[in-house]
């Protein structure tokens, strides 16, 4: 039992006024935290007016988007200049060697990447305009060796050639584009 506290109160086990609260004004439970601005919802200025994107990996994942095409591009040249080989015809594809087809696939796949930036920064929706255009270009570059390559089976071999430098690129940038938001 406090001092001052009467038989009423405790036994209906409320506590005594206290001088601390009769201090504060009313009753004291009006706001919790009062006027403390140390409870306020603070919110970080926005430093930029970019887009909020993970620099870091968003770079890392193109220069992994071009190691891929690269690698395939190198690898399907190679192996459909070995076929060609095989069959002792040679393959009508302009001078390029394997090598010049990894370097497309990988300057193809940092066009990419720079596409999908572009987008992301000037439109609503980056990811579909982008499988629009990527995907138009592929048909482009795979449809162009078909019509003006005069051996047609050349021009359905280097057809093939960039389909396949083509896809990774598409499917990995649509990939790797929807994880990279901060």
């Amino acid at each position: 039992m406090y001092p001052g506290q009467d038989d009423q109160t405790r036994r209906m086990g409320q506590q005594p006024d206290s001088r601390a609260y009769s201090q504060m004004g009313g009753d004291g439970y009006d706001e919790p935290y009062g006027g403390d601005p140390g409870y306020q919802e603070r919110r970080a200025p926005r430093e930029s007016r970019g887009p909020a994107l993970d620099v870091g990996k968003f770079i890392g994942s193109v220069a992994a988007t071009a190691l891929v095409a690269a690698i395939a591009g190198w690898l399907i040249a190679w192996v459909v200049d070995a076929v060609f080989g095989r069959f002792g015809h040679q393959w009508a594809n302009g001078g390029n060697t394997p090598t010049m087809y990894a370097v497309y696939g990988a300057a193809a796949a940092v066009l990419a990447g720079l596409l999908w930036y572009l987008l992301l920064v000037g439109t609503a929706n980056p990811q579909q305009f982008y499988s629009w255009t990527v995907g138009l270009l592929i048909v482009a570059a795979v449809a162009l060796p078909l019509l003006v390559t005069v051996p047609f089976l050349d021009g359905l071999a280097a057809a093939i050639v960039h389909l396949v430098i083509g896809l990774p690129i598409l499917a990995l940038t649509g990939a790797f584009a929807a994880t990279l938001r901060r």
